[in-house]
C-alpha cells in the first residue's frame, strides 16, 4: 500500500484542486485579493508561531493546517484570475467594438490550410478604436478564405480591417463546446476575412525568446517534411509524432487509431519525451563514460527537454513528463532521493499553478491517470509471473503496462469518448514499436534529407512504415468486433467506477473483508442509481429538431427508443451534431423511419416539406417546415400550432414565414438562428 505520509504534495494538491473546481462552479467572488492577502498574512504568522514558539501544541498545529488549506483554496482562485487574459488591462477585448476596425497582429504558430480556409493563430499587437490606436495583447484566430494568392509564414505581421466575431455556442444538445474549449486557452474572438483585405508584412524584429525559437524550429521541421516526397498520411503522422503538429491528420485516420486504443501515439506525450530523454542520456554517455560531469549532463539534458517542450506547443503530457524527468535527474545529480508519487503530484501542482484550466484538459487528465496507474498497478501485476525468455518477458511487460494505464484511465476515457477499444492490448503491442521506428526514421530524415540517396531511401521506408501502421490500426476499426461504441457514461458513473477501482486495489493490498463489503455496497448503490435513471428515461417523451447546416434532421424519442432517419446526413455530420445527444440515452434503440407524420398519444407532429396536404396539419400541435415549402396558416388559426423552421430553409423564406406567424399570433421557432429545439411531450 501507498504510504501517504511520504507524499506531502497530496495534502497540498487536494485543497488547491477543490479551489479550482469551486471557481468553475461559482466563479470569482468580491474582494478576492483582500481575502487572499489576509489569509497569507495569517498563515505567515501561524507559520512563525508553529516554527519558533515552543512548546508546540496540537491546537497551534491544527490552526496552521487549517490556514494552509484556506490559503491553497484561495490561491486556486487567484491562479484562475491571473490566467484569464481578459483581466489584463491591455487585453484587446477592452477595445473591441463589434464594428469593422483595424488591428495589427503577428502570426504566432504555423498556419493550417484547408480546402476553404486558412487558419492563422495570431497575437494582437495594436487595435484601433474611435480613430485612436491602442497597444494591446492577447491571442486570436484569423480565418481567411483560401485563394492561394498570398503565402503566410510564422512571424509575419498582418494588418486587417474587419470585425471581431464571438465564437458560437453549441447549437445541438451535448454538442462539443468549441467556445469554451477556446476560452480555456484564452481565445475569446475569431476573425473572418479575405486575403485581398489582409496586408502582409515581413517578419517583425521581435526580441529573442525561448518560445519564439521553439516555434521557429517547429515550423522549419514541418516545412522540411512537407516539401519532401512523403505521402500525406506519412507527413501528417510524422509531424504529429515529432513536434505535436496534428492539424492535418485526416479524421478517418484519427478515428481508426481511436478505435484501436492507440490514439495517444498521434500526439507527443510522455512516451515520446521518455524516448528523447533516453537518447540524450545515451549521447552524453558516449562523451562521459565514467559519469564525471553530472552537472554538465544535467544542464545539457534539461535544456534540450525544455526546448522540446516549447517546440511541441507546451503539451500538458510533455510538460508533465519533462518536469518528472527533470526532477528525477536533479535528484540523481545532487544525490537526493525522492518519492515517485510526490514527484508526480509536484509536477501536477506546478502545471496547475501556471494554468489551472488544465483540470478541464482531457490530455492532462489521461496523462496523469496513466502514469499513476503504471506507477502503482504495474509493480503489482509484474509480480504475478516472470518469463525466463527476455523477448517474451518484454512483450509481457508491455502488456502489463498497457493494462495498468488503461484501468486507471478508464473512467475518464469512457466519459469523454464513450467507447472502449476491445483489442487495445494487441494494438498497442504492435503499433507502439512501429511508431518508435517511424519516429526514428523521421528524425534521421530531418538530419540527412540533403543527401539525395539517403533522402529517397528514408522516404520509401517512412511511407511503407506509415502504411503498415495505418493498416494495423484499421484492422479493429469495426464496431462488430473491434470496439464498443455508444457507451452512456455520466459524471455519476465516473465517481462510482473510480470508487470501484480504488476499492478493488485496496482489497488486493490489504486483503480485508470489510473492504469487500464496502465494495459490494458501492456496486449495489451504483446499480440502484442506474436503474432509477433508466426508469426515468423510459418515462420521457420528446421531439428534437437538430441544427445541421442546410439539412432536415429531427427525431422522436419515446423512452429509450429513437424514431428518426439519419441517412440524409454525412457520417461527419452525424458524429458532430446528432451522436452527442444519442449518447445520453442508455440502452439506446434506433428505429429508422421516413414518416413525416408522428403521433404521440393525442399529439401530432407534421413535417411539411411538400405543397398541399394541408388537411393533415389541421390538428397538428407542431409543424416542421423544410426546404422552403409554403404553408397557408390561416386554416390553422384556431388550432395555434407551433411552427418550427429547420436549417434547410432560406433566410428570405423564413423571414416571410416569421412575419406571417407574428400576425396570426402563432408560436414560431427558427432552428438556424436559435439552435436545436427539444420539446417535452
Amino acid at each position: 500500500m501507498i504510504n501517504f505520509k511520504s507524499i506531502p504534495f497530496l495534502k497540498i494538491l487536494l485543497p488547491y484542486l477543490v479551489g479550482i473546481i469551486a471557481f468553475f462552479y461559482f466563479g470569482l467572488f468580491q474582494k478576492l485579493h483582500v481575502f487572499f492577502l489576509s489569509a497569507l498574512t495569517l498563515w505567515l504568522l501561524a507559520f512563525i508561531v508553529q516554527k519558533f514558539y515552543t512548546p508546540r501544541e496540537h491546537f497551534k498545529k491544527g490552526i496552521y493546517i487549517l490556514l494552509t488549506n484556506i490559503l491553497l483554496f484561495l490561491l486556486a482562485f487567484e491562479a484562475c484570475y491571473l490566467y484569464n487574459d481578459k483581466n489584463n488591462s491591455n487585453h484587446y477585448s477592452h477595445h473591441v467594438s463589434y464594428q469593422p476596425q483595424s488591428f495589427i497582429a503577428t502570426i504566432t504558430d504555423i498556419p493550417v490550410t484547408s480546402e476553404k480556409f486558412i487558419k492563422i493563430p495570431v497575437q494582437i499587437n495594436c487595435i484601433e478604436e474611435n480613430k485612436q490606436w491602442h497597444y494591446s495583447e492577447g491571442n486570436s484566430i484569423v480565418y481567411l478564405r483560401n485563394d492561394s494568392r498570398v503565402k503566410f509564414n510564422l512571424g509575419n505581421t498582418l494588418l486587417l480591417n474587419t470585425t471581431f466575431s464571438h465564437i458560437n455556442e453549441p447549437k445541438n444538445p451535448n454538442e462539443f463546446d468549441y467556445k469554451t474549449f477556446l476560452e480555456n486557452r484564452n481565445i475569446f474572438h475569431v476573425v473572418y476575412s479575405t486575403t485581398s483585405k489582409t496586408h502582409v508584412f515581413s517578419k517583425s524584429n521581435t526580441h529573442f525568446s525561448l518560445t519564439g525559437l521553439g516555434v521557429q524550429i517547429k515550423s522549419h521541421l514541418i516545412s522540411v517534411l512537407r516539401n519532401s516526397n512523403l505521402s500525406q498520411d506519412a507527413f501528417s503522422i510524422c509531424s504529429a509524432l515529432l513536434v505535436g503538429y496534428d492539424d492535418e491528420i485526416e479524421s478517418e485516420v484519427m478515428q481508426s487509431f481511436s478505435h484501436s486504443g492507440t490514439l495517444h501515439i498521434l500526439s507527443v506525450s510522455g512516451m515520446h519525451t521518455g524516448v528523447l530523454y533516453a537518447i540524450l542520456i545515451y549521447i552524453f554517455s558516449l562523451f562521459d563514460k565514467y559519469d564525471r560531469y553530472k552537472k554538465t549532463k544535467f544542464v545539457f539534458v534539461l535544456s534540450l527537454l525544455c526546448l522540446f517542450v516549447v517546440v511541441t506547443g507546451l503539451s500538458p503530457s510533455v510538460l508533465r513528463a519533462a518536469l518528472m524527468l527533470g526532477l528525477i535527474l536533479f535528484g540523481k545529480t545532487f544525490y537526493k532521493q525522492g518519492n515517485a508519487y510526490n514527484t508526480l503530484l509536484f509536477s501536477a501542482f506546478l502545471l496547475l499553478l501556471i494554468n489551472p484550466y488544465l483540470v478541464k484538459d482531457v490530455g492532462f487528465l489521461l496523462s496523469y491517470c496513466a502514469v499513476g496507474g503504471i506507477m502503482y498497478l504495474y509493480p503489482i501485476l509484474a509480480k504475478l509471473y516472470v518469463f525466463q525468455n527476455k523477448i517474451i518477458q518484454w512483450l509481457w511487460t508491455s502488456v502489463l503496462i498497457s493494462v495498468a494505464a488503461t484501468i486507471f484511465t478508464l473512467p475518464v476515457s469512457l466519459y469523454f469518448f464513450h467507447q472502449f477499444p476491445i483489442w487495445f492490448v494487441l494494438s498497442n503491442l504492435l503499433i507502439i514499436p512501429i511508431s518508435m521506428l517511424l519516429m526514428l526514421g523521421a528524425a534521421l530524415f530531418l538530419i540527412l534529407y540533403k543527401i539525395a540517396f539517403l533522402n529517397q531511401l528514408l522516404v520509401y521506408l517512412i511511407n511503407g512504415t506509415t502504411s503498415l501502421m495505418l493498416w494495423l490500426a484499421q484492422l479493429t476499426d469495426n464496431p462488430q468486433y473491434g470496439f464498443v461504441d455508444f457507451i452512456t457514461f455520466t459524471k455519476t458513473d465516473i465517481l462510482f467506477l473510480s470508487l470501484v477501482i480504488a476499492l478493488s486495489l485496496l482489497i488486493i493490498a490489504s486483503k480485508k473483508h470489510k473492504h469487500v463489503l464496502i465494495l459490494c455496497s458501492v456496486i449495489i448503490t451504483w446499480l440502484l442509481v442506474s436503474i432509477f435513471d433508466t426508469f426515468q428515461q423510459k418515462q420521457e417523451k420528446e421531439f428534437v429538431v437538430f441544427h445541421v447546416k442546410q439539412k432536415t434532421v429531427f427525431a422522436l424519442r419515446l423512452g429509450q427508443t429513437i424514431y428518426a432517419h439519419f441517412d440524409d446526413i454525412s457520417s461527419k455530420e452525424f458524429q458532430r451534431y446528432v451522436k452527442p445527444y444519442l449518447l445520453t440515452i442508455s440502452n439506446l434503440k434506433v428505429v429508422d423511419t421516413k414518416s413525416n407524420v408522428l403521433q404521440v398519444d393525442s399529439t401530432y407532429i407534421v413535417n411539411n416539406h411538400q405543397n398541399g396536404s394541408l388537411s393533415k396539419t389541421l390538428t397538428a400541435k407542431y409543424i416542421l417546415i423544410s426546404k422552403d415549402t409554403p404553408l397557408e396558416l390561416t386554416t390553422n388559426y384556431k388550432s395555434k400550432p407551433m411552427v418550427i423552421a429547420d436549417c434547410s430553409n432560406s433566410y428570405k423564406f423564413v423571414k416571410q414565414l416569421k412575419k406571417q406567424c407574428a400576425l396570426l399570433e402563432i408560436p414560431f421557432y427558427w432552428v438556424k438562428e436559435n439552435g436545436a429545439i427539444q420539446i417535452t411531450l
